[in-house]
């Protein structure tokens, strides 16, 4: 492949061997996946991770309550085009008849590879509803749920944790009981939902669930080099998320496309400084096109931080990048600082950029 071979929606699609396979009812060109991630996997966002290679994306974890009555911000969640495609819907809620309901109002909007119930967020504002990870508590509602999912006919998936020792059910057991209720596919997170996002990530438990679930399991949790990506693939992972992992190395994906055999260009696994600042205005300028001024300067300042290391200069770049207060602002910085420009100037005060300082 040359570093100019790109399909018409600007994105690569590397040929790994046995692909294109479809995976939970799902066509993909590979089993590197970008996980939902909540106020980040926007479509913009979406868009740019598919561009440097992942197989398939998730929308942010959506509201079914809020799709119910039809809420301006929770549809704005859906928004996005064809070049994000495969994408798949992750939708969180407690009762099968808002699930159901959310689901085919969704639809109406926009087309989906596959719907996705959240039965593994961990965090208090989600659980205390009964939805999340507090489904898991619930076996019936969860079955439940997943039947009502499977009405309009698209491929149904699950996200879950391990089960804590102890639980009336094994992770196995409880997988079990979602495939039998209609599940195609189910990713697991190596964590309890007790440990939310603390301690350590266990494969062993996911292994255990993809060697009695062959091609039916994927892997989520702690997947910050190549190395961790092949190895959930080694132990039996249909697939693996891309997570946390993308927020600090922004070619993570790439890279493990290169470790699994796939022909990269070269300019995504080793990315020159020009290269990184061109695809960053790339995604700024789409993000505050379609998504807003804040959001693309949010995103913006997080990329600084996981790209412009190691070279002269990178450091006052990153710090002047969260100092940006507009981002007419950061499009300067980011033209600009290339060729022995200087950077622009940028008052730095308290009062004028309240939210302070982030990355540097």
């Amino acid at each position: 492949m040359k570093e100019t071979d790109l399909n018409k929606e600007g994105t690569f699609s590397p040929l790994l061997p046995g692909y294109p396979r479809v995976i939970g009812g799902v066509s993909v060109d590979n089993p590197i996946w970008l996980a939902p991630l909540a106020g980040i996997t926007f479509a913009s966002v979406r868009k740019f991770y598919r561009k440097l290679g992942a197989g398939l994306v998730h929308t942010e974890m959506v509201s079914a309550l809020g799709l119910c009555h039809r809420g301006r911000k929770t549809k704005e969640l859906l928004y996005g085009s064809d070049e994000e495609r495969p994408v798949v819907l992750q939708l969180f809620g407690s009762r099968p008849d808002d699930i159901e309901r959310g689901a085919e109002t969704a639809l109406e909007i926009r087309k989906f590879e596959a719907l996705q119930i959240n039965m593994a967020c961990p965090m208090p504002k989600v659980t205390k509803k009964g939805s999340g990870a507090k489904l898991m508590a619930d076996p019936k509602t969860s079955a439940e749920i997943v039947r009502a999912m499977k009405k309009p006919g698209l491929p149904v998936w699950a996200k879950i944790r391990i089960m804590p020792s102890g639980s009336a059910m094994t992770t196995c057991e409880f997988c079990e009981l979602l495939f039998e209720s209609g599940a195609d596919f189910i990713f697991i997170h190596g964590r309890t939902p007790a440990q939310r996002y603390e301690g350590k990530s266990s494969r062993d438990a996911i292994e255990e669930a993809a060697r009695r679930f062959p091609g039916l399991i994927g892997g989520s949790g702690d997947c910050c080099e190549p190395e961790d990506f092949l190895d959930h693939l080694d132990r039996g992972c249909a697939a693996v998320l891309a997570g946390r992992g993308i927020l600090k190395d922004v070619f993570l994906i790439p890279k493990t496309l290169k470790a699994l055999g796939g022909e990269i260009p070269s300019r995504y696994c080793e990315p020159s400084p020009d290269f990184q600042s061109e695809l960053l205005l790339e995604l700024g300028r789409s993000i505050y096109n379609t998504e807003g001024q804040s959001q693309a300067l949010m995103i913006s300042r997080r990329m600084l931080a996981a790209l412009f290391k190691g070279f002269p200069g990178a450091a006052q770049l990153r710090r002047h990048g969260a100092l940006a207060r507009t981002w007419q602002d950061m499009e300067s910085l980011l033209e600009n600082w290339r060729d022995g420009k200087d950077l622009p100037e940028i008052e730095f005060t308290k009062d004028k950029f309240p939210w302070g300082v982030i990355g540097g």
